[in-house]
């Protein structure tokens, strides 16, 4: 699998694996902050899951295989030790990376709006950790092909308007739309019902291998939006008996998607435990 990915130059690389429904990596302002902001010497890679971006679309997409991508794109790129970090799918991608038997050295990991352990959501809800809402969302989308793909864009945020009120939300989501290079069609760069069928049977739920390490002994942190249910204080404990170094932060006013809701304080929390 040759995954899309970005990079700055030179040393020590800090990798940040693209969420569930995650725009593609070129056009994330936040991953271009965090990238000025890094000191001297350390390389920025962003990485698009299979399904995403510009990676290619693929019939399975469990967290195993995600995380077989990430450790054959680090050794073909002959890079370590690395700095990991995901949000929510990205997250769990990292969280099994480090529970693999591998020979990719990990420095520390930053774990976004996730936590390993496997929680029901009410999938009739409409709020925002609820992603079969998003799914419905997106699917329902129509693209009129004789519009522009200003006024295409302009379009859909009207149609995801009606059931996602938060118009920064629907400007995250609506950055993976694409106009082809080739045949001039807009839609979905994602290939929404392949991650749809895996977030069903692979993605909603991280079940660690048998063979799987018991535990994580680096540095770790987990960073929560205080709006969002993903991180539950509850599951702390939990958490460090496979996580041990685990510490936890919680960014005031942000929901699930932590890095585009609140961008700034995502970054003050994020760059000091990286550096």
């Amino acid at each position: 699998m040759i995954m899309t990915w970005i990079q700055t130059d030179t040393y020590l690389p800090c990798w940040s694996v693209m969420g569930c429904l995650d725009p593609d990596i070129t056009g994330l302002r936040w991953e271009n902050r965090l990238i000025r902001k890094q000191p001297p010497g350390r390389r920025v890679l962003t990485v698009d899951a299979r399904n995403h971006g510009d990676s290619p679309h693929t019939g399975s997409m469990s967290y195993r295989l995600m995380a077989g991508d990430l450790i054959k794109l680090i050794q073909d790129l002959k890079l370590g030790p690395v700095s990991l970090m995901g949000h929510s799918m990205g997250g769990r991608t990292t969280m099994m990376l480090s529970s693999l038997q591998t020979e990719v050295e990990l420095e520390r990991l930053v774990i976004v709006d996730i936590s390993p352990l496997n929680q029901e959501f009410d999938v009739t809800s409409s709020n925002e950790w609820n992603m079969e809402h998003y799914f419905y969302c997106l699917k329902n989308v129509t693209f009129d092909q004789s519009l522009t793909i200003s006024q295409a864009r302009k379009s859909a945020d009207e149609q995801l308007s009606v059931r996602i009120p938060d118009a920064g939300l629907r400007s995250w989501l609506l950055m993976n739309m694409r106009q082809d290079p080739k045949t001039r069609e807009i839609g979905w760069r994602i290939n929404l019902d392949g991650i749809h069928r895996a977030f069903k049977s692979d993605i909603a739920r991280i079940v660690f291998p048998e063979e799987s390490l018991s535990t994580y002994d680096g540095p770790c942190l987990f960073v929560g939006g205080a709006d969002s249910d993903y991180i539950p204080v509850s599951d702390h404990d939990e958490i460090r008996e496979r996580f041990t170094e685990a510490k936890f932060e919680y960014i005031p006013g942000a929901g699930h998607w932590v890095h585009s809701q609140k961008p700034k304080e995502f970054l003050d929390t994020v760059l000091p435990f990286l550096s």
